[in-house]
């Protein structure tokens, strides 16, 4: 494994500690030990074929975390940037575009010797919408082609791991089809899902076998904010039924019905676009947003103290692993409203910050910079 890692560590310089979704203070990111930022830049060309402004602010934006230490992991764009620009990703000439257009980005940020990630999490129904599973395997496969043909030298990989359903199969295919550097991974034990600190370890050992590539945790992180559900979802249950639904089957044979009772226009949105073959599991993710709680064994407390405990125990097995070439943890601030359903209230995407909304910090990010700086 040592032999394969230091050719990763050639590009990146050694062991990743990142940061989701930062702010320009630099100073603050870097006294924590932190070395990288993870970022997502817009789609560079508009429907006419013209670079955009907001790829050329990206671009400064860049530059400037790269003079203050900083260096970036960039994710290409997701499927509906490319739909909105008129590239169609479900066609074979969409397809060539995507390579195209990431073939450009790559050879854009080349001079800032940045880390690429081919897209987000193709598993997750709101991120691939309006792809299928397959329509996705194909997209993340025109991606990796596209930022190896833009930058030769850059490292590069995926995230797009999922245990579940035909996944596992892709990712062996991607491997076969692709030329790339490392196997990127997200995983919220925890908070989204059951498990300790220890099931990190035994994820990144799996994915190491699966591909024998250095695998990069490129999110992970634990919420300070929510409660826990009842074992047996109940509170879903209950939900449901007092809308006059059955079960899960009937909320899908009466979609239109219950798309209308969701609260935003967000949540209606990644229902009537996902494929339709994706709805019952779109409905399925709703319910923490719906519920304003987490459907996941409580490991910690869902507070600052719970937060940093995880951080606490998980930070040094992740550094210990000799599979593991970085962690970047998600994220850097709280945000004031949920991304997924827009509600202030949900803890499902506000309260994953190591710092809140002032940048005051939380206890999690001295506890990460006390190891990160070690």
């Amino acid at each position: 494994m040592d032999e394969i890692r230091s050719k990763l560590y050639e590009k990146i310089g050694g062991f990743m500690k990142g940061i989701c979704h930062p702010r320009e203070n630099y100073k603050m990111v870097t006294d924590a030990g932190i070395n990288w930022v993870r970022r997502d830049p817009p789609l560079p060309i508009d429907k006419d074929g013209n670079v955009t402004e907001s790829h050329k602010r990206f671009m400064e934006e860049t530059r400037k975390y790269a003079e203050n230490g900083l260096r970036s992991v960039v994710v290409s764009p997701y499927p509906r940037e490319f739909i909105r620009n008129g590239i169609d990703p479900r066609t074979p000439e969409g397809l060539k575009k995507v390579e195209e257009v990431c073939a450009f980005m790559a050879q854009e940020y080349s001079k800032y010797n940045v880390c690429w990630q081919a897209t987000n999490e193709m598993f997750v129904v709101h991120f691939r919408a309006p792809l299928n599973e397959y329509e996705s395997k194909e997209f993340i496969i025109a991606s990796l082609k596209g930022l190896r043909k833009g930058d030769p030298n850059a490292a590069i990989g995926h995230n797009t791991v999922e245990s579940l359903g035909v996944w596992n199969e892709y990712i062996k295919e991607i491997d076969e089809r692709c030329d790339y550097d490392y196997l990127g991974f997200d995983l919220y034990n925890g908070t989204w899902s059951n498990g300790g600190p220890s099931t990190y370890i035994d994820k990144v050992n799996e994915l190491y076998e699966m591909c024998k590539k250095p695998v990069i945790l490129m999110e992970f992180g634990f919420a300070s904010l929510g409660k826990n559900a009842s074992p047996d979802f109940r509170e879903a249950y209950e939900y449901i039924n007092k809308l006059g639904f059955k079960d899960l089957d009937d909320m899908v044979a009466r979609k239109e019905e219950y798309i209308e009772t969701l609260p935003s226009e967000s949540l209606k949105h990644v229902a009537r676009t996902c494929a339709p073959e994706d709805l019952k599991q779109a409905f399925l993710t709703m319910f923490p947003h719906l519920l304003k709680m987490w459907f996941a064994e409580e490991v910690f407390p869902h507070n600052e103290e719970g937060q940093a405990q995880f951080y606490q125990e998980l930070l040094p097995m992740l550094l210990a692993s000799p599979y593991l070439a970085g962690a970047v943890i998600y994220c850097w601030r709280d945000s004031k409203a949920c991304f997924t359903c827009d509600a202030e209230d949900c803890p499902c995407e506000t309260a994953w910050g190591i710092v809140k909304l002032d940048d005051t910090p939380k206890k999690a990010y001295y506890t990460i910079k006390e190891i990160f700086t070690k």
